[in-house]
């Protein structure tokens, strides 16, 4: 083959932002189910209650996610949880280092969430809340 007909090689790849998939942030969750999540305990300062009644995916990680946690043992996106219809609730590992527990036990692909479940990232308890039927706060 001539020097002419040799492919050449490309020096750098580009990302395409809009070629990424994004991300639901609105799900099929009833608009009278209520469902938080808390920070119960772990290396955090505070307890902290994230409202993710709107349904949607929610990434836990350190900064940047949706869920930030400020815990060593967590990956930069560690986990995720989505919420896509009545009683569609899952948790899942994005392959961490640390792994995800579910109510003590290793989240290896994905799990259902039920009211009142344990989720364990890194030192960090997070608990989770299903309340149907509640009454929205304006």
């Amino acid at each position: 083959m001539s020097d002419e007909k040799k492919p050449q090689a490309v020096n750098a790849t580009m990302v395409d932002p809009s070629l990424a998939p994004r991300r639901l942030k609105e799900g099929l969750v009833p608009g009278d189910t209520g469902i938080y999540l808390q920070v119960e305990g772990g290396s955090v300062d505070r307890k902290q209650t994230y409202t993710l009644s709107d349904g949607g995916v929610y990434l836990i990680g350190r900064e940047g996610a949706d869920i930030p946690l400020d815990d060593k043992k967590v990956s930069r996106k560690h986990a995720e949880i989505g919420l896509y219809g009545p009683g569609a609730y899952v948790l899942r590992d994005l392959a961490s280092t640390n792994g995800t527990l579910l109510n003590g036990r290793r989240v290896s692909e994905k799990a259902t969430l039920k009211h009142w479940d344990l989720v364990q990232i890194g030192d960090t308890s997070l608990r989770v809340s299903i309340v149907d039927g509640s009454i929205p706060l304006s």
